[in-house]
């Protein structure tokens, strides 16, 4: 399809909509946690790959490979570029069942300060954090959503803990040994 692609073959390219439209969406929208953003990033991956079809080199993986590489590196610069998108998806993850009204205000500060906190980080580190306790990711695995060679993300993850440890004075009332977690 997408020999005939680069010919401006227009059925090569319906057809390959047809194929991987939802396979680009799914992809993007696991990403983002959005509709509206992950159906933007799939019209966005499918133009590119219409007009990039080129690009593909068979040498190098399959077809859906390369597609699902195209897609995850376009909504995680999506993410990088809207980072409200992260912090509105950890808010999402974090809330958890109505609990009493005086433990629900207890939570929601304990969230905002962890929040602040890890804002406070570089966005390699933030998102590394964010794979691995939020979203249950091993270290490889992180690896290859982000792209990044694995001792770079196990890098990540122990600096950012670091520099979270480093803002005790943040979390310091949130735990009852005065913050010493």
């Amino acid at each position: 399809m997408l020999e005939q692609m680069r010919l401006g073959n227009q059925e090569a390219f319906d057809q390959f909509y047809q194929r991987y439209h939802s396979y680009i969406f799914q992809i993007a929208h696991k990403v983002l946690a959005s509709r509206p953003e992950a159906e933007d990033i799939t019209q966005e991956v499918l133009i590119e790959i219409y007009q990039k079809c080129d690009q593909y080199q068979a040498s190098r993986g399959s077809v859906k490979a390369w597609v699902a590489v195209k897609t995850k590196s376009r909504a995680i610069d999506r993410l990088r570029k809207k980072p409200e998108v992260l912090v509105d998806k950890l808010e999402h993850i974090i809330t958890n069942a109505s609990p009493a009204a005086d433990q629900f205000v207890i939570e929601r500060m304990e969230k905002d300060i962890l929040q602040t906190a890890l804002l406070q980080l570089p966005f390699s580190q933030r998102q590394a954090i964010y794979h691995m306790y939020y979203e249950q990711f091993s270290q490889k695995e992180i690896a290859l959503r982000t792209n990044r060679p694995l001792g770079s993300v196990k890098s990540s993850i122990r600096y950012g803990l670091q520099n979270l440890k480093k803002q005790k004075s943040l979390l310091r009332w949130i735990s009852p040994g005065g913050g010493d977690k």
